[in-house]
C-alpha cells in the first residue's frame, strides 16, 4: 500500500507540474475553481433566504448537506480523475505497457491523473464545515463525526466502483465520456437533501447509481438524522458496489485487445 501510495505521489506531481506550466495558466485555473465554488454558495444562500424550511430540514441542514456533497465530490474527484484521459490510452494502444508495469491493473485508469489544484478548495471548505457545524451546535454526540468518517470512506468505495465500472465499459465499447457526465448530473442532484424527490426518484437514486447513499446517507450521520436500517444497508451497498466493480473489471480486462493483437 505504501508503495502505490509513493507511486500515486508522484503521478500527482507530474499533473500538477503540467497543469502549472506557466503561472498565468495555474493561477487562472484556481480563480475558476474558487468562483465556481462562490457562486454555489451565492445560489444556495439565494434559494434558502425566502424559505423557512425545504422538505422538513431547516436551512442550517440544508447548508450541510450542500457542504457534505461538495467535499465528497471533491474528493472523489481529486483520487478518480484519471478516467477522464483513460479512452485515449485504450485507443492508442498505450495502456498496454500499463499491463506490463507492476502495479493493480486498475491503477492507472483510476489514479493516472490527479487534479491536486482540487485542495486549493478542499482544504478550506473542510476547514469551514468544521467551523459552521461548532458555530451551529449541529454535533450532539462525539460518535456522529465518528460515523460520517465512516461513511465518507464508504462513499469512496462507491465514487471507486462506479468509476471502475465506466473504465470497464470503455474497454468493451470505448465510451466513457456520457458515461461519466452521467453520474456527474446524477449526483448534482444530491446537492439537496433527497428526501425532497418523489419516492420514484429516490428508489433511482438509491439503487442505480446509488446517489443517495453517496452524499445523503453521510449528511444524515453528520446530523445524528441517520437510521441504523439506513446505515447498514449503505455499508452493504458499499461492499457489494466495491466487490462487483472488481469483478466486472477483470471479466473485462479477458475482453481487451491490445494494440499488439
Amino acid at each position: 500500500m505504501s508503495r502505490l501510495i509513493r507511486v500515486w505521489l508522484g503521478m500527482a506531481k507530474i499533473s500538477a507540474q503540467s497543469q502549472l506550466l506557466s503561472s498565468a495558466s495555474g493561477l487562472l485555473f484556481i480563480f475558476g475553481k474558487l468562483v465556481r465554488f462562490t457562486l454555489y454558495f451565492v445560489f444556495l444562500f439565494s434559494v434558502l433566504s425566502g424559505a423557512g424550511n425545504v422538505g422538513g430540514y431547516s436551512r442550517e441542514q440544508i447548508i450541510v448537506f450542500f457542504l457534505v456533497f461538495n467535499i465528497i465530490d471533491i474528493l472523489i474527484q481529486i483520487l478518480f480523475r484519471g478516467v477522464y484521459v483513460f479512452r485515449p490510452l485504450v485507443a492508442s494502444g498505450n495502456y498496454d505497457l500499463d499491463l506490463l508495469k507492476p502495479l493493480p491493473s486498475f491503477f492507472r485508469p483510476l489514479f493516472g491523473w490527479t487534479d491536486i489544484l482540487d485542495l486549493v478548495t478542499f482544504v478550506p471548505l473542510v476547514t469551514f464545515f468544521v467551523h459552521y457545524l461548532s458555530v451551529n451546535h449541529m454535533i450532539n454526540s462525539p460518535f456522529f463525526p465518528l460515523l460520517f468518517l465512516i461513511l465518507v470512506v464508504n462513499s469512496i468505495l462507491i465514487g471507486f466502483a462506479f468509476h471502475l465500472f465506466v473504465c470497464s465499459i470503455c474497454i468493451l465499447t470505448m465510451e466513457i465520456d456520457h458515461l461519466v457526465w452521467v453520474y456527474r448530473d446524477l449526483t448534482g442532484m444530491a446537492r439537496f437533501p433527497t428526501d425532497i424527490y418523489s419516492k420514484f426518484v429516490q428508489i433511482v437514486l438509491t439503487f442505480t447509481i446509488p446517489v443517495m447513499i453517496l452524499i445523503s446517507v453521510p449528511a444524515k450521520a453528520i446530523l445524528g438524522l441517520l437510521t441504523p436500517e439506513w446505515m447498514l444497508m449503505s455499508l452493504v451497498v458499499g461492499f457489494c458496489a466495491f466487490f462487483l466493480s472488481l469483478k466486472f473489471w477483470f471479466w473485462s480486462l479477458k475482453k481487451y485487445t491490445s494494440a499488439s493483437s
